[in-house]
């Protein structure tokens, strides 16, 4: 009898413990089981949006790519040469790659590619707007992609909404880059040319004042003797001039030379120049000592003719060089080659109809999930029993 109170008194707080360690908690099935009683507004809200994806990819504009590629020549023989060396040479080899992808994406480039094609008249490239040449050199360097790639190669990828215009504007940035690009021989060509022009105007000077000097003088006092020092001068001073190119040339070799064996024997030839270049100067001013010494008006006669004789031998030779490096700059390597030329690629690379169905169709299915969730009552069960 008495320990019956004593068993109820102890059962109690066990039934207590088990209640107390209950917990209330959120199945997976409570949230799934909403999706399920729903699945036809999930169907239906996926058929939307994989509908309104194709639509929108339908209505967007067809972009077409178009690839062209240029090999930058390198001289890895050079570079590797050069490396090794304990002091750092300028061998001017650097990444030839990075010169031309900038000029493929200056706004110069853009706007001889603009000028060329006449792409402000044209609608394909406008598409019914008016741009002035900003807003047009804008447009085209956005449809414009350069890529260098390891092996030298460099990568010129153009879009439009017409395969034949992006392979017309990379295939005119192919032409517009051979004009663009400066090697030493066009840098030579243009510098000749320029000192050729010069000459031509101080030779036409000189014949004039020759002219005036003979119509008001009589030099017919001028002995032999004169006119052999006044050859004699003209032939130093066609020397020197030589000498004088050679030398310049031989500085150009040196900043821009990649081999080691190129580079002593540029540097012994260039110290030999200086060497006669001193004994010439050295032999002109003792001439020069002797025609100070003749009659004024055989002085002057002198000078005149000295100074036709130089700009005559000068043309001479800066025409010779002019044609050679002509000829050089036509039959070189040159820095870069062609590869492949842009040609159209009727498959567009945008819009991307099957990508855009798709992320629209799981966008909607994702949305609509989370409305039926956030709406539906959430089932809870008990843990412990």
């Amino acid at each position: 009898m008495d320990r019956a109170p004593n068993c109820s008194r102890k059962a109690i707080p066990r039934l207590e413990t088990k209640e107390s360690q209950a917990v209330e908690t959120t199945e997976p099935i409570s949230v799934i089981l909403p999706l399920l009683g729903r699945w036809k507004l999930l169907v239906i809200c996926t058929l939307v949006g994989a509908l309104s994806g194709f639509v929108v990819s339908t209505l967007q504009p067809r972009i077409y790519e178009s690839r062209a590629t240029i090999y930058a020549n390198q001289s890895r023989t050079s570079a590797s040469i050069l490396s090794g060396l304990p002091i750092a040479i300028n061998s001017g080899l650097g990444i030839p790659s990075g010169y031309y992808t900038a000029l493929l994406e200056s706004d110069t480039m853009i706007g001889n590619v603009i000028t060329r094609l006449k792409l402000l008249q044209l609608r394909e490239f406008t598409h019914g707007r008016r741009l002035n040449m900003q807003e047009a050199t804008r447009c085209l360097k956005r449809s414009v992609d350069v890529k260098e790639n390891r092996s030298g190669t460099v990568d010129i990828l153009t879009r439009s909404t017409s395969p034949y215009l992006a392979a017309r504007i990379g295939n005119t940035m192919l032409d517009c880059l051979g004009g663009m690009v400066v090697t030493a021989s066009r840098r030579k060509v243009v510098f000749i040319s320029g000192k050729l022009d010069e000459t031509m105007r101080d030779l036409r000077n000189a014949e004039d004042d020759m002219r005036r000097f003979l119509e008001a003088n009589d030099i017919a006092a001028i002995d032999e003797q004169t006119k052999a020092l006044i050859e004699e001068m003209s032939a130093l001073d066609g020397q020197l001039l030589a000498l004088d190119v050679e030398s310049q040339q031989l500085s150009s070799r040196l900043a821009t030379a990649g081999e080691l064996d190129s580079l002593v024997d540029d540097e012994v030839q260039r110290r030999a120049v200086e060497s006669s270049r001193s004994f010439v100067m050295e032999k002109r001013a003792k001439l020069q000592e002797k025609l100070a010494r003749l009659p004024e008006v055989a002085t002057k006669y002198a000078r005149l003719e000295r100074r036709i004789s130089v700009l005559n031998r000068t043309f001479e030779m800066l025409t010779q060089q002019y044609q050679l490096e002509r000829i050089t700059q036509q039959g070189e390597d040159g820095d870069y080659q062609i590869i492949d030329r842009a040609r159209p690629d009727k498959l567009k690379i945008s819009p991307r109809t099957a990508v855009n169905t798709g992320v629209g169709g799981a966008l909607a299915f994702a949305l609509a999930a989370l409305a039926i969730s956030a709406f539906a009552p959430v089932r809870k069960y008990k843990k412990g029993y």
